[in-house]
């Protein structure tokens, strides 16, 4: 096996021995984050298998949203938070036919500790710190589904609904673009509750991207004939929305 970790949208190759996560600028990964240890957790890496283990960190390792106790071994998806910064392990096959490396299609989109930090930064109305805590983990939910790669539902919604809050914590219409470039990245209509919420939301915010709303109204034109009656009702309500965003 061949094992990776996913971090800012990068692949870093894993070798086999020892791998140190941390804030210490000698650290194989070190990590720009007050939350992090200057030596946070280590990777003991094999051929079979990729072993967390804390460091005696002050916020400690949490797997999957969860936090360890001394060591665990980890599984090809298995997402790992280190401080607010969120990673994901990666394992495939040593063969010729692995050349890309596949993201894993079941954690790598959930929004663990950054999650919590960020409905903090928002109940505070700090909508700008929400937003730089965010940006990574709904841009790789984005990247997933621009790919091909299967999101959960439960993530979509997580994603748009963060999605939300951000446009009207900070005004900015780009979250209301993410929301529409996510859905026409599935070919999925958006549902009924984010639509109506964006009625709402988009009299708020400064400027939306037209094109990219449109674009994504366009896409569902033409695959009407194929949506059932709840569908073709929820695309005459995105219809409406382009209307509405092309009178601000």
């Amino acid at each position: 096996m061949k094992h990776s970790l996913r971090y800012n949208l990068h692949d870093i190759e894993l070798p086999e021995g020892e791998f140190v996560i941390g804030r210490a600028a000698d650290c194989q990964l070190s990590l720009d984050d007050p939350l992090v240890s200057r030596n946070h957790a280590t990777l003991t890496v094999t051929s079979d298998a990729v072993i967390v283990a804390d460091l005696g960190s002050r916020n400690g390792v949490r797997v999957n949203g969860n936090r360890i106790e001394g060591k665990k071994k980890l599984a090809h998806g298995d997402q790992i938070s280190i401080g607010s910064q969120e990673m994901v392990v990666i394992s495939r096959r040593d063969v010729a036919a692995d050349t890309l490396i596949q993201a894993p299609t079941q954690r790598v989109a959930t929004f663990g500790l950054l999650g919590i930090l960020a409905d903090k930064a928002l109940a505070m109305g700090r909508g700008e710190e929400a937003e730089k805590l965010l940006l990574e983990q709904t841009e790789q939910v984005l990247a997933d589904a621009q790919r091909g790669i299967n999101v959960p539902p439960e993530t979509v919604e997580r994603a748009c609904d963060y999605a939300l809050k951000l446009a009207i914590a900070t005004s900015n219409g780009r979250w209301v673009d993410y929301i529409f470039r996510l859905h026409n990245a599935l070919g999925k209509t958006c549902p009924g509750p984010i639509v109506d919420e964006l009625y709402t939301v988009l009299r708020k915010v400064k400027t939306v991207n037209l094109s990219v709303l449109r674009e994504y109204v366009e896409g569902l034109r033409e695959l009407s004939g194929n949506l059932g009656p709840a569908d073709r009702f929820l695309l005459n309500r995105l219809e409406g929305l382009e209307r509405l965003a092309a009178a601000k």
